[in-house]
């Protein structure tokens, strides 16, 4: 007969033998039985963090990285509510995680007993696949069952449209004994996956063939994505253009990375619709391009890609092709391509041209504010680096900026929450050598600041944050900065000094209030160091609320209808 505790030694072993390499862990009595497992299979592979919610966006920044799943481990009760942030991240930006959760005996539950709750299914709206171990190996069917469970939840993590799983695993008293080893015959399940090729539907084929006039919109991907390749290869036919934003990882002759720019600038003037659209990737930041399709009426959209669910955001989705987004692109690079009358992709181009032109004309122009700062920032960026972009006004500004093919960018869009962008970009540092700079808001900083409660914070991480005294995004927004309580409700004004802040944790600091510190500061800032370092650029909000409506409200006089 199998040891009671024979499925905890399994669940680490299965898992090191299906290929993870990473194990974050915040401590706990629960889950002493699954802490002593792992950490004999892994090691210092091992890592440890208190907070649970910034463990999960850690673990969800390692695996953003590696692109191969990352288990995440607590004990039980409220512990277990804190991973459900990062868990519904990693859901909607397809990453796979599995959270391993130790739980009470079931008797206990809604009994009073110390730290409980109806952990199962807990985070069923946002993940993959929920599964619970036995909470004793009592037969070798028990064994078997244990086996199959963990098999088919990693599998399920990293199956097209890849995503969280949750194993939940009850545990009786005692929790320090001796764990038995594991038996040579474990069984494995591979997940094989096959090369696919896409046989063009006739009606896709003929609607690529007739249209004279095609968009294709990529959201986001990965660094490397091989969606880029195919795309830059559609830049002779100039019935293509191509919207991918920074975060896309498309960058091609034919692509307009600052949508939301083009079109903001050139609202005025008639829509340039295009007769097809294809869309593919994850989410789109540009609020001014959603809206822009939004209003266009009956176009043909072809959603593609292996999702978890039907997508359109545009409210145009006629057609839906579940796979893989190269597939498709890469059996439409290979028709021929028909003569166009009149090229709509150089008329998209040049709009986005004089669009940037005139865009970085009004920044040299204006004040020091949240815009000139990350127009500064963006060219100081170095090329190799990885760029963990914030949300809210920060992600917005930055998609005002031409896209650097030599910069990996990364980003919470998944639900776009500013709680866990810190975090996220520590577990990215700590998955690779190169520099990792994080570029965060006040608000979300603060709000993150447990990431750097972290004996293993990486060296490699650099932080700017840009502190206009709140959530700088609402006085942008239109309404908010109207409301009765705007300073304590909605802009959330805080009275933090960053520089103790820093000082608590060890990290080196510095501190800027013009361009020209910026400049002067910069090099220091950036080089090789045996901590992570801050870097507060203090600006002021109603200013940057200001440049960035100016510059938002100025228009242009090309006209971009495509009119033949």
């Amino acid at each position: 007969m199998p040891h009671p505790r024979q499925h905890i030694t399994d669940l680490a072993e299965i898992c090191r033998r299906k290929g993870i390499r990473r194990v974050v862990i915040s401590p706990g009595s629960r889950s002493a039985p699954l802490i002593k497992a792992f950490f004999s299979v892994f090691g210092e592979n091992c890592i440890s963090i208190v907070d649970e919610r910034s463990a999960a966006y850690f673990a969800l920044g390692m695996a953003l990285h590696s692109r191969s799943p990352v288990v995440i481990i607590c004990t039980s009760g409220t512990a277990v509510l804190n991973y459900a942030p990062a868990l519904a991240e990693a859901y909607y930006q397809q990453v796979p995680l599995i959270a391993v959760t130790a739980d009470r005996p079931r008797e206990w539950i809604d009994q009073q007993d110390n730290q409980t709750l109806r952990q199962p299914y807990v985070y069923r709206n946002f993940i993959k696949g929920s599964f619970e171990l036995p909470q004793a190996t009592t037969t070798v069917d028990d064994q078997w069952y244990a086996w199959r469970i963990v098999n088919d939840a990693i599998n399920l993590s990293v199956t097209p449209g890849a995503g969280p799983v949750h194993i939940n695993v009850p545990m009786t008293e005692p929790l320090y004994d001796e764990l038995p080893p594991s038996p040579e015959n474990i069984r494995i399940v591979e997940y094989v996956v096959p090369e696919i090729s896409v046989k063009l539907p006739d009606i896709l084929i003929r609607e690529w063939k007739e249209a004279r006039k095609i968009m294709i919109i990529h959201g986001q991907d990965i660094p490397g994505t091989p969606v880029s390749h195919v795309l830059r290869s559609f830049s002779g036919d100039g019935r293509i253009i191509v919207m991918a934003e920074n975060i896309s990882h498309v960058i091609a002759p034919n692509a307009i990375p600052n949508s939301n720019l083009a079109l903001s600038i050139s609202r005025d003037h008639s829509p340039d619709y295009p007769d097809l659209i294809l869309h593919s990737g994850g989410q789109v930041v540009s609020k001014a391009l959603t809206g822009y399709l939004r209003r266009a009426g009956s176009v043909s959209c072809w959603r593609i890609g292996a999702d978890n669910a039907l997508i359109d955001t545009f409210k145009l989705v006629t057609r839906y092709i579940p796979v893989p987004a190269i597939a498709v692109y890469s059996a439409l690079s290979a028709l021929d391509r028909p003569e166009s009358e009149f090229s709509y992709r150089d008329r998209w181009l040049d709009t986005a041209g004089t669009a940037d032109r005139m865009a970085m004309g009004i920044i040299r122009g204006s004040p020091f504010s949240d815009l000139t700062v990350i127009s500064r920032i963006m060219q100081l960026i170095p090329p190799g680096i990885n760029l963990v972009l914030g949300n809210s006004s920060i992600i917005r500004y930055a998609q005002l900026f031409p896209a650097n093919s030599k910069v990996k960018y990364y980003a919470n869009r998944g639900v776009s929450g500013i709680d866990g962008s810190l975090s996220t970009a520590a577990g990215i540092a700590s998955s690779t050598k190169d520099l990792t700079l994080a570029l965060a808001g006040d608000l979300g900083f603060l709000y993150d600041s447990n990431a750097l409660w972290n004996r293993r914070l990486p060296s490699s991480l650099r932080i700017i944050v840009i502190n206009n005294g709140g959530g700088g995004i609402f006085h942008i927004l239109k309404g908010p900065s109207d409301q009765p309580g705007f300073k304590e409700y909605v802009e959330a004004n805080h009275p933090v000094d960053l520089r103790h802040l820093a000082a608590a944790y060890g990290l080196d600091y510095y501190s800027c209030t013009a361009l020209t510190d910026i400049d002067h500061k910069w090099e220091v800032f950036m080089r090789t160091s045996d901590k992570a370092t801050i870097l507060e650029i203090k600006t002021d909000a109603v200013t940057s609320a200001t440049v960035f409506r100016h510059l938002m409200g100025s228009s242009l006089k090309p006209d971009i209808t495509g009119k033949p």
